[in-house]
């Protein structure tokens, strides 16, 4: 598996946040972390990108073990974007920032303005090089993250919230980049939302709740149970509740329930 955790805890103040947590994800998946708040979701985040030291349990990126004496070579595959990507700006400007990276590996400066050049024109950010980071939109912060992680060519790239911050327009483009990066340049993602209706285009979801996984599962098997939903204090994707509401009026109307099941699916 591409990356594996077995049996990691974590506490605050001698509460644990994460208990007993058990997974792994396949190269090129994407997964969707999603739970109310304080389940445990941006902790799981930080500790699988090393800003947080693993004391009790095992995690591991392509065999690699997160630990101290790994922490440069894991951070060469995984990259995290955060719901505030403010926090993670280091240049005076667009340019810079993603610079920074290339920098730190000793990019020759020829390469690292070809590949500058490369991913802010993939990512539609070319006009902004020269701009101020944190002058710019909220969907425009993103991309810069983004394109800070792509340009350091790290396989793995964990969302985290990054479109509760953003108008539905940046919520969009943000969200076809996430799948764009999935499908097109085979990129693994996990990302951390509240957004079930976005979760949806995912291939499988963890269910965190008080710091356990109650459940990992398909999109569909995770979101058309009610119960599960409902105990776990988790709204449902609007395209399921609407399926839901016209099953209980026209519960005999069989094609109209078979279009909706297909709409849910394709949402």
């Amino acid at each position: 598996m591409y990356i594996e955790v077995k049996n990691l805890y974590y506490k605050y103040n001698n509460t644990y946040v994460l208990k007993n947590i058990n997974f792994s994800i396949e190269k090129g998946s994407w997964i969707s972390i999603i739970g109310h708040n304080g389940s445990g979701k941006s902790t799981l985040a930080k500790l699988l990108v090393g800003l947080l030291d693993i004391k009790k349990g095992e995690c591991y990126i392509n065999d690699i073990q997160i630990c101290d004496k790994n922490i440069q070579e894991i951070r060469k595959q995984i990259g995290i974007v955060f719901q505030n990507p403010d926090n993670q700006f280091v240049g005076s400007t667009v340019m810079h920032d993603i610079a920074f990276t290339l920098e730190n590996s000793n990019t020759p400066r020829e390469e690292m303005l070809k590949q500058i050049d490369l991913i802010s024109k993939e990512l539609g950010i070319s006009h902004l090089l020269s701009k101020e980071p944190h002058n710019l939109s909220g969907g425009e912060k993103q991309k810069v993250a983004i394109a800070s992680s792509l340009v350091a060519k790290q396989d793995i790239i964990i969302f985290d919230e990054a479109t509760s911050m953003l108008d539905p327009r940046g919520v969009l483009e943000i969200s076809d980049l996430i799948k764009k990066l999935n499908k097109e340049s085979k990129k693994t993602i996990i990302t951390i939302t509240h957004d079930l209706e976005f979760a949806k285009a995912c291939d499988k979801v963890i269910v965190l709740n008080n710091g356990e996984i109650v459940a990992f599962d398909t999109p569909q098997a995770v979101f058309s149970s009610v119960d599960l939903l409902k105990n776990n204090n988790l709204e449902m994707p609007y395209s399921l509740a609407l399926y839901n509401k016209v099953k209980e009026n026209n519960s005999q109307n069989e094609k109209l329930l078979g279009a909706l099941w297909e709409y849910f699916l394709k949402m």
